[in-house]
């Protein structure tokens, strides 16, 4: 719906696409004035691989600039392409406490999802990082699943140990991977295979931090490559919230962050 109500400048973009690969013929306003298009085109809500797709036009259309040309565009495209919410992000009240599966499953039990909080559900998802790596009605990252129908695709049971257990199920398209190199170095993250892309044989590996670019390893280098059985989405995040904050969350993910849902009417 958010998409729908705020449509993405489609046209604009696929101007950008076709100009991402012309090297001569810029001014600097002009090529400034391409990037910060891309700088605001991400901020309208995409499908899941939109800031992906935008991040490369980005790194294609800068790597046909000078490095003189790349400098002096830092600002703008050092820029973050993930969607800012239009509202103040505030730290969980709490105070921290380590929920278990079962202390959650009696709270939802005697309190239901009733009249909840719509602004503090919503807060709680960008509060301790959810978005980074999660799509929820047209934002967000895409590390993980998209969580825009999750209300419809899990139980309240599976949805809290998804939450507080994260590492007991883990989906084999989200799986991480342990890549040891024959130095003995060690990065866990989902991997992406760029051999076909590139003239060296190259993998790349996206770690659990949504804000760090991946790491870029030759294959000559790879010791070993395992499947881990640490999921990418780290323990303890629902700590952070009180219970009505924790409720207030659920309610939030299973409205498909619709703040007309029944869990929010009064």
């Amino acid at each position: 719906q958010a998409m729908l109500d705020n449509h993405p400048p489609s046209n604009k973009i696929n101007y950008a696409f076709m100009l991402r690969n012309v090297r001569y013929g810029w001014t600097m306003p002009q090529r400034e004035q391409y990037f910060q298009f891309i700088n605001d085109a991400a901020k309208y809500p995409g499908g899941a691989s939109y800031a992906g797709f935008l991040e490369n036009i980005r790194k294609e259309a800068l790597d046909n600039c000078s490095p003189a040309e790349q400098q002096a565009l830092a600002p703008i495209t050092g820029q973050s392409l993930q969607a800012v919410p239009e509202f103040d992000i505030e730290q969980p009240k709490g105070p921290y406490h380590e929920w278990t599966l079962d202390e959650a499953q009696k709270l939802v039990q005697a309190k239901g999802l009733h009249q909840r909080n719509f602004e503090t559900g919503r807060n709680g998802f960008y509060a301790v990082g959810c978005i980074a790596c999660h799509r929820f009605d047209g934002a967000g990252g895409n590390i993980g699943p998209d969580l825009s129908s999750v209300g419809n695709k899990f139980s309240m049971n599976d949805l809290l140990e998804a939450m507080i257990i994260p590492s007991k199920v883990i989906s084999d398209q989200y799986g991480s991977k342990e890549v040891t190199l024959k130095d003995g170095t060690s990065y866990r993250g989902i991997v992406v295979d760029n051999s076909g892309s590139k003239e060296e044989a190259e993998i790349e590996v996206y770690t659990s931090d949504p804000n760090a670019p991946p790491v870029e390893i030759k294959m000559e280098d790879v010791d070993s490559i395992e499947e881990s059985t640490i999921s990418q989405m780290p323990e303890g995040l629902v700590n952070f919230f009180n219970e009505d904050e924790l409720l207030d969350l659920l309610a939030y993910l299973v409205s498909r962050g619709n703040p007309q849902a029944e869990v929010f009417k009064d």
